[in-house]
């Protein structure tokens, strides 16, 4: 089963994912602060990921949790207009995108837990983490154990955020202290680190990577992340690689 923004489909239903996107990113602070990446219209949208569908990709994770840029009713509306199937994240971004007075910062993990909980229910159908070193900060690890805590109540997967691509042992280690089940794990952004070893060594864990740089490199001769991919599909991790573009923006 998987929870959209319009209620839940079986995985059979899905013929393609993009599984990190940015349809929306709607908040006064992406707005004034980094207006190259806000996203708050939705005609353009449904204009945009038709053109997937056309391609047979009806399935788009939108990666931004509430109150860093998500806007529910807008999401629902591009699923309606366009046909495809959106997820929704619950969880926390970087501290970047959110206002000072935001309740997710400095919270612990039973504030982070009642949070997902309560959006896991009405409508969000995974949870987003983040974290942004080699090393995971004391507040990295309370958002890991509420993350792990809500996948152990709801069956939710995990998606994370691994900044410039770093950090993916580090989480893995950490999900797997907490008892997560790397299965139901995907780690986001790491084909910016090329070193194959390093790939080698994350998805021999058994977790799942998401790889989206091809889209920065699509007019390069230099093709690092779909060298990668061909690499780790042919190693045997075939079934571990998801993808995205992680555009945020608008073509």
């Amino acid at each position: 089963m998987i929870r959209t923004v319009l209620g839940d489909i079986q995985s059979s239903e899905v013929t393609g994912a993009y599984l990190h996107e940015h349809l929306i990113i709607d908040s006064s602070i992406v707005k004034d602060q980094m207006p190259h990446i806000y996203l708050d219209d939705v005609t353009s949208a449904v204009a945009e990921v038709k053109d997937c569908a056309a391609h047979a990709i009806n399935l788009f994770v939108d990666c931004m949790p509430g109150e860093s840029g998500r806007n529910l009713e807008k999401l629902r509306a591009i699923s309606k207009e366009s046909g495809v199937h959106i997820i929704s994240a619950t969880g926390m971004h970087n501290p970047k995108y959110y206002e000072k007075s935001s309740r997710y910062l400095n919270a612990d993990r039973e504030l982070l837990r009642a949070i997902f909980i309560e959006e896991l229910n009405s409508g969000s159908g995974i949870i987003k983490i983040h974290s942004l070193s080699e090393t995971l900060s004391t507040q990295e690890r309370e958002l890991f154990a509420a993350a792990v805590w809500t996948q152990k109540e709801t069956g939710a997967p995990i998606l994370t955020h691994c900044e410039e691509g770093k950090g993916a042992l580090a989480q893995i280690n950490e999900l797997t202290k907490l008892g997560g089940d790397l299965n139901r794990v995907v780690l986001s952004h790491t084909d910016k680190e090329s070193s194959f070893d390093y790939h080698r060594e994350i998805l021999a864990s058994g977790i799942n990577v998401e790889y989206d740089q091809s889209l920065r490199q699509s007019n390069s001769d230099n093709r690092p992340s779909l060298e990668l991919t061909i690499a780790m599909c042919n190693e045997g991790y075939a079934d571990q690689i998801m993808l995205g573009t992680d555009g945020a923006r608008r073509t």
